[in-house]
């Protein structure tokens, strides 16, 4: 697993607390993160043995000790230090003969290291570099050589020239070394047997010189200590970054090539001691056999260019028998697997397989040094790893892991039949990322605690109500791999965190920057130390039970008192705690719960019922958890192994140690590299807000995760946005009209859309269109040239036809005229006669005369007068 991710299972160096049924306990009033318990606690003894620095190059370095720090011998240290630096029975480096197997002396096997410790021993090396807290009166120390330190760092802090003395292993003094004043300040260091530490007895601080703004103790050795850790870390400093450093840091000035030296003299010594290691690990194998037989110890490398050539390394595996035989007969089938990186400068990477004992706490099965986390090497683990426990299919296993692609694919392909139980932990953190929200945490864990399905359902309907988009995304998460209510019944363990693999890398940070053997070696002997402290310890409990498990009964036991019970025919009985309600079947020792059958330890229902049968509990406990099956898990032990100098020698070829990955050849990008999904092109901006984690959601569809141009949906109208301001009365007739009029912007638009896109299909077939525009250019031609001569003709006829008529009118009028001339005359000449005509006819008529009748009369006449003349 990447660093990335052990930093998000235990973040701020939370501890994880697995006691009990083995989940973490969330409290209302507590921290964001559930607190789980660290239950790994042996840690192997430090390493403290001096090493000659053997430099013999032109710095003045008498006594170089690992840390650089340079010592000068002196016969007499009372006359620096006066009376208190006499010898005295005190100050001896015998053996006290204290009794190493007393209960009091042997350590808790829990601890509570950090995972990170790179980070805590920065932090605690910025915390103790103040001057007045490196040295006091009466202050201890574990080893000489932390009291060494302790006066370098001061020396640096303070830029007063130091001058260290050293009259036996345990008495150590400083002196500041300015002599024209003879500057009075001392301190000197020595075992005190009552703590069985260094302690200081004589420290006067107070300086009577001035400083000089530099110190002797800046040496090449000291430089090459200094910059240890980071140029592990970072294998590319320059010398110029070097000096710069120390000038930033501690205002003192070293020269470049002084920094190059120390740089090459670390990086020469690492790259021997890295050579020496893999030269013997062939005598190192043979070790083991002989030491631990039946031990499974397999060493791959890969052949030399030519015949007779030295091989590389490219991996080893080590599962010791006493390890395999107790996993095999003792614990529960139940694995966890996990990979941390090796800090080594040449990388690689170290898979570890672990189980659980009785008491829920760690049992190494097997261990590899691989040199990447790929899928062929988690392939090759698992199978070497199935092949030594006899797992077959799978089928009668359980893994807990977290989801790394190797691993996943790597248990599918070797292990098909097996259950594989993803970290819950490591899925709620991945789940909520930057969320901060307490309740969607307290639901996560409601949801990975639920034993049946009924409760599985109810849990994830309250997250949909409460965040339908967390409930969303958790769905991708894969639910059954790390919800109990899937998990499969028969490993008696309910767990689904991976904390005992976590615990078990915090137990070998320190072996991880060691070299090849001793890294191996560190990882044995704490095995080896843990077996035999935990042997002791299940030997002197007196309880029938381990002591996590006899908690959980007692707790069981205490809870049922709050069960109502209800008989049933058949030794069946249905059990209501808080308005739920469980059948409990004591035939085949199942509950409806299914709590009981799944940790093998009665559940509050079932307890209940055993109580009210005048039974004893712990008669229905699994054998897994008793102390008889404890202490049989740590009856065997791993075997003492000898020194280096004492390995049986095989003059086999040695093996080379790895290439150094020296990063990608050629010359660095000047680019930055491709960003992920909706990941920040920068995060230093103090003015913009971080793109990183942010959804993306798409202006055609409304769905998320992707944008308008790759979208295949159709499209889905966008809501109508709320009106500014306060509601109007009719707001819901507005909203209607706001409605309707996008609505038709919108079909206007699309009308538009589609308008341009069929004149864009038109023009793109240019010949045609010319050919048609060519047409329709003559045809309009011609047409204007007819229309234009019938025109001419109609406008000829019109004239022609006016013409006639005028002629026609003015014939007219002139016969009109004619015949009004005569009837003048007509009527002239015959007025008389028509006049007595007239007077009889109106006569006949009763008619009077008058101007109506006269009227009438014309009339009449007019048409007798022209009936006569036509």
């Amino acid at each position: 697993m990447t660093k990335a991710k052990r930093k998000a299972v235990s973040r701020k160096g939370e501890e994880i607390d697995d006691g009990g049924d083995g989940e973490p306990e969330i409290d209302d009033g507590g921290d964001d993160e559930p607190v789980i318990e660290d239950d790994c606690g042996v840690v192997g003894d430090d390493d403290c043995d001096d090493v000659d620095d053997g430099d013999d190059e032109e710095d003045d370095e008498n006594d170089v000790n690992t840390s650089g720090v340079v010592e000068e011998g002196c016969e007499d240290l009372v006359q620096h230090f006066g009376e208190a630096a006499r010898d005295d029975e005190s100050g001896s480096d015998a053996d006290s003969g204290d009794d190493i197997w007393d209960d009091e002396k042997i350590p808790d096997p829990m601890s509570s290291d950090s995972d990170d410790d790179d980070e805590d021993e920065e932090q605690g090396q910025r915390e103790n570099d103040d001057p007045d807290q490196l040295l006091a009166l009466g202050k201890t120390f574990n080893t000489p050589e932390d009291f060494k330190l302790a006066v370098l760092r001061y020396s640096l802090k303070t830029r007063y020239d130091i001058k260290l003395y050293k009259s036996q292993a345990m008495k150590i003094g400083a002196k500041c070394s300015d002599t024209d004043v003879n500057c009075g300040w001392r301190v000197y260091c020595s075992y005190e047997k009552r703590r069985h530490k260094m302690q200081i007895k004589v420290y006067v601080n107070n300086h009577t010189c001035v400083r000089s703004g530099y110190t002797k103790m800046l040496k090449r050795s000291t430089i090459a200590w200094l910059f240890s850790e980071r140029l592990r870390k970072n294998p590319h400093i320059t010398k110029q970054e070097m000096a710069a450093e120390i000038k930033r840091e501690y205002n003192l000035v070293v020269s470049d090539d002084q920094c190059g030296k120390a740089k090459s003299k670390l990086m020469r010594e690492r790259k021997a001691s890295h050579e020496a290691h893999f030269a013997r690990v062939w005598d190192y194998q043979a070790e083991i056999f002989q030491t631990n037989p039946h031990t499974k110890f397999e060493i791959e490398t890969i052949p030399g260019p030519t015949i007779g050539s030295k091989a590389r390394f490219y991996r080893c595996y080590v599962c010791f028998s006493s390890q395999r035989e107790s996993w095999k007969q003792t614990c529960r089938p139940i694995i966890g697997l996990d990979g941390a990186f090796l800090k080594w400068d040449i990388k690689g990477h170290l898979l570890a397989a672990v189980g659980r004992d009785g008491d829920n706490r760690i049992v190494p099965i097997a261990w590899a040094v691989v040199e990447v986390e790929n899928d062929d090497n988690w392939d090759w683990f698992i199978k070497q790893l199935s092949g030594s426990l006899d797992l077959g299919d799978g089928r009668k296993v359980s893994i807990i892991s977290d989801k790394h692609k190797s691993l996943v694919k790597a248990v599918k392909n070797v292990l098909p039949q097996a259950e594989h139980r993803q970290c819950a932990r490591h899925i709620m953190e991945n789940w909520k990322k930057d969320s901060h929200d307490r309740k969607l945490q307290e639901l996560f864990w409601k949801i990975a605690r639920s034993y049946t399905m009924g409760e599985f359902t109810d849990n994830m309907e309250a997250l949909a109500r409460y965040n339908p988009y967390a409930f969303a995304t958790l769905q991708d998460t894969n639910p059954k791999s790390w919800s109990r209510a899937f998990f499969r019944i028969g490993s008696c363990c309910n767990d689904n965190l991976n904390n005992l693999s976590e615990s078990f890398n915090r137990t070998i940070r320190q072996a991880r920057k060691k070299p090849l053997l001793e890294l191996l070696e560190d990882i044995r002997r704490q095995c080896m130390v843990r077996n035999a402290k935990r042997a002791i310890i299940a030997g002197r409990l007196k309880k029938r039970f381990t002591v996590r498990a006899h908690e959980e009964i007692e707790k069981m036991i205490a809870g049922s008192q709050f069960c109502i019970r209800y008989m049933a025919r058949d030794d069946f009985h249905e059990v209501e705690l808080n308005n739920d309600r469980y059948c409990v079947d004591m035939n085949t020792l199942t509950c409806g719960c299914k709590k009981w059958q799944m940790i093998g330890i009665p559940c509050v229902h079932a307890a209940s019922v055993i109580i009210a049968k005048k039974r004893k509990v712990e008669d229905y406990v699994n054998d897994y958890y008793t102390t008889r099956m404890w202490q049989e898990t740590y009856r065997r032990g791993i075997k003492p192994v000898e020194g280096m100098k004492v390995w049986p020698r095989l003059n086999r070829l040695p093996v080379l140690p790895p290439p150094w990955r020296k990063g990608n050849p050629g010359r660095p990008s000047n680019y930055a590299r491709k960003k992920g999904k909706n990941e920040s092109a920068s995060k230093s901006s103090k003015t913009k807000l971080s793109r990183a984690l942010r959804v993306m959601t798409c202006s055609n569809c409304k769905e998320d995760g992707h944008n308008k141009q790759t979208c295949e949906n159709p499209f889905v109208e966008s809501q109508p946005k709320r009106p500014r301001g306060r509601p109007k009365k009719y707001q819901e007739i507005h909203k209607l009209m706001a409605f309707h009029k996008h609505k038709e912007s919108h079909k206007q638009k699309q009308f538009q859309n589609h308008k341009e896109s069929h004149k864009q299909k038109e023009f793109h077939n240019h010949k045609d269109f010319l050919k048609h525009r060519d047409f329709q250019k003559e045809k309009t031609e011609l047409h204007n040239h007819k229309g234009l001569k019938d025109k001419d003709h109609k406008e000829k006829e019109d004239m022609e036809l006016q013409s006639h008529k005028d002629l026609q009118d003015t014939d007219h009028k002139e016969k009109e005229k004619e015949f009004h001339m005569l009837k003048i005359k007509v009527q002239k000449e015959d007025g008389h006669k028509d006049k007595d005509l007239k007077d009889k006819y109106l006569k006949d008529k009763d008619l009077k005369v008058g101007d109506h009748g006269f009227d009438v009369w014309s009339q009449i006449f007019e048409m007798y007068f022209w009936h006569s003349v036509l």
